[in-house]
């Protein structure tokens, strides 16, 4: 399975497991009442493709919501290497019928669209790139965790004041698209983009020495080649000798020293799928939505650099 979900990402930055019992998690058996009822709620279930922090969030996201929504949730943690555990979800989820499943992570999402014998709709969350997921349908419904390149382009220009230039770094062979849309959306700001383009880890000491002293910021996004725990901690010290800020996609870059970072409230997109599967399950229509992210400005950084960042 080919899915780059952003957790692939992440996994480097040392996102640890947790307990699934901090969910009260009903795991294989769902707590449906002695007759089979579920006080008059709509009932879904929710798979889990792994137990990683940032899953685990938006598993309780939905939970929390669906409390105050009137939703019955039963949530299971799907273990994608263990035959057992999977059959075990399988047979769950064909005991009750459920008004819809919903998955979180492309680990689940594929599990629950392979089950043909269960007609409950189905719903994804917590997946990067759904379009490149091996074995999702491009029909699937869901909430991508993917920021609109024209939103993230009109962020950075509303928290940054006299940049001129900003280089995304990045691998053509992966996000050529990331960049013209980007490039293109910096017509309408007050700065332009321009490519530090890579074919191999090897090639970014040499491009970011070519591009000094023409860009003002570093724009670092998702890509299988320039990205790791290591050429993360690289690229933000050679800005940071440059005076040049970066500018991220999770806390790991802010905490390492980056300017700027989109980041992502993984409760809060559970709340969000949980609205989105109650207005679903009520008007039969799926309006597909953004998610939902903040902002984050490393201030003590962009004041030792120079560099204006408002809030």
């Amino acid at each position: 399975m080919k899915c780059l979900d952003l957790f692939i990402y992440r996994g480097a930055f040392c996102l640890g497991l947790m307990l699934c019992t901090s969910l009260g998690l009903c795991l294989f058996q769902p707590p449906c009442l002695a007759d089979g009822s579920s006080n008059g709620n709509d009932r879904i279930a929710v798979v889990i493709s792994k137990k990683i922090k940032p899953y685990i969030q938006v598993g309780d996201g939905i939970q929390a919501k669906s409390e105050e929504i009137k939703l019955d949730v039963d949530l299971f943690i799907l273990d994608p290497e263990t035959k057992s555990i999977q059959d075990n979800v399988l047979h769950q989820l064909a005991l009750t019928d459920y008004k819809l499943i919903a998955a979180i992570g492309p680990e689940a999402a594929v599990f629950i669209w392979a089950i043909t014998s269960i007609q409950s709709p189905k719903i994804y969350t917590a997946i990067l790139d759904p379009e490149n997921c091996t074995g999702l349908p491009e029909h699937a419904m869901g909430i991508a965790l993917k920021i609109p390149v024209e939103i993230q382009v009109k962020e950075i220009s509303r928290h940054f004041e006299n940049l001129g230039t900003i280089g995304v770094l990045f691998d053509p062979t992966f996000n050529q698209d990331f960049y013209d849309q980007a490039e293109a959306a910096a017509l309408n700001h007050s700065f332009e983009i321009t490519p530090i383009k890579v074919g191999s880890k090897t090639q970014i000491s040499q491009q970011l020495q070519e591009h000094i002293g023409k860009i003002d910021a570093i724009w670092m996004i998702p890509d299988q080649t320039v990205i790791s725990e290591k050429i993360v901690h690289y690229v933000i010290k050679q800005g940071i000798y440059q005076g040049m800020g970066v500018i991220g996609y999770n806390s790991f870059f802010t905490l390492s020293g980056a300017v700027f970072s989109f980041e992502f409230d993984y409760k809060a997109l559970g709340s969000q799928a949980a609205l989105k599967i109650k207005s679903f399950l009520e008007s039969g229509q799926w309006t597909p939505d953004p998610p939902l992210f903040k902002t984050i400005v490393n201030q003590r950084m962009a004041k030792k650099l120079g560099i204006i960042v408002k809030k």
